[in-house]
């Protein structure tokens, strides 16, 4: 059996796709996967993609290639893992073939297709039905006796282990480093013998990896799995990375400072008029402010999700000496992060959703 696989940005690419892929060599099927246009790209999602054992990668390519090359896929099930759902459903209609689609929010019916999410609070139209986090699956697919073995980094109470997060976009992370230099001696300032690392994926080019060396940022590339579960604390921005953070139990502060928002996309016409100069960082201000208000005031997934600050958060005009005092205070109170830790893992639900997705998706273990 074929199946196509569509997908966009990194974090849907790593943590739904991987596991997704996973599940369908281990029933025996060819994996066809299409890139789409992604205003998040990190520009390594082939490098990504190629790691992942799939028979044909096509993509990324601008929209009207890829809308005419799409009507000439041959496959006998389609999943979409992100991206704009019009490119699965043309797809769809061009191939005569069923369309499965897994988000963390579907806003309305689509005729036709089946729509996954990930918990039932996501839930929000009769149809979409909840079947696990598929993050939470890639987690564990980083969980390896080589993986672990690797990740030499003890556990001290005395000299806590703080994780930087800096994103997978490089103008973001471009941006954020000289930031994150500043915040490390913040820390280090507020507790001495802090330890910190920078997690990036093992996909990220060993040219830039070197730059954060430079910087004394300490960076290392390995899977979420392993490297946030030995670690004490994270300080990151929204992401899926939220959702791992979760799934492993650990600690963490979200931030959005106000200096970055210009870095962050904004979708549809409020995007087009937010990229004009003087007057679009106001526009795009007062959207992303729409979107928070939107979700109760919470910027991360978990928070947004449950309705609660299961993940610290801070947003808005807050500088490094500002998270480094909200970091240093958490960190202090050793029985607040054991609940945190607790409660997180609570949430966080049961594996298996990939398998689960197959099986409603009607792919069976039949090989080829």
């Amino acid at each position: 059996m074929r199946v196509t696989i569509l997908t966009n940005g990194p974090g849907e690419l790593w943590g739904w796709v991987r596991p997704v892929a996973s599940e369908l060599r281990k029933r025996g099927h060819s994996i066809s996967m299409w890139l789409l246009p992604c205003q998040f790209a990190s520009g390594h999602e082939r490098e990504a993609a190629s790691l992942l054992g799939v028979d044909k990668l096509e993509g990324p390519s601008s929209a009207s290639v890829l809308w005419r090359e799409l009507s000439h896929e041959k496959t006998d099930s389609i999943i979409q893992l992100g991206g704009d759902v019009m490119f699965g459903l043309r797809m769809s209609k061009s191939s005569g073939v069923p369309l499965t689609v897994y988000s963390y929010r579907h806003r309305k019916d689509i005729p036709g297709v089946k729509l996954l999410t990930a918990y039932p609070e996501q839930v929000n139209i009769p149809s979409a039905v909840p079947i696990g986090d598929l993050v939470k699956d890639a987690i564990e697919l980083d969980i390896t006796p080589a993986a672990m073995n690797s990740w030499n980094w003890p556990k001290d109470e005395s000299s806590p282990r703080i994780l930087f997060l800096p994103g997978s976009r490089p103008v973001i992370r471009l941006a954020a480093m000289s930031w994150l230099c500043e915040l490390r001696e913040c820390l280090k300032d507020r507790i001495p013998n802090v330890r910190i690392r920078t997690l990036f994926p093992q996909f990220m080019p060993e040219a830039e990896i070197k730059q954060w060396q430079k910087a004394g940022l300490n960076p290392v590339r390995c899977g979420a799995g392993v490297a946030m579960r030995g670690s004490d604390y994270a300080i990151t921005q929204p992401g899926t990375n939220n959702f791992e953070l979760m799934h492993c139990g650990l600690p963490g502060l979200v931030t959005a400072p106000e200096k970055f928002l210009k870095y962050i996309p904004v979708s549809g016409i409020a995007g087009v008029v937010a990229s004009i100069p003087l007057i679009g960082p106001a526009i795009k201000r007062k959207a992303l402010t729409r979107i928070i208000d939107r979700w109760d005031g919470y910027i991360s997934l978990p928070n947004r999700t449950f309705k609660a600050e299961l993940l610290s958060e801070m947003y808005g005009d807050v500088t490094p000496e500002i998270i480094a005092d909200r970091a240093a205070s958490e960190l202090s109170d050793r029985e607040g992060l054991r609940v945190i830790h607790d409660e997180l893992l609570r949430r966080s639900g049961s594996s298996g959703a990939a398998s689960r997705l197959c099986d409603i998706a009607s792919i069976g273990g039949e090989a080829l």
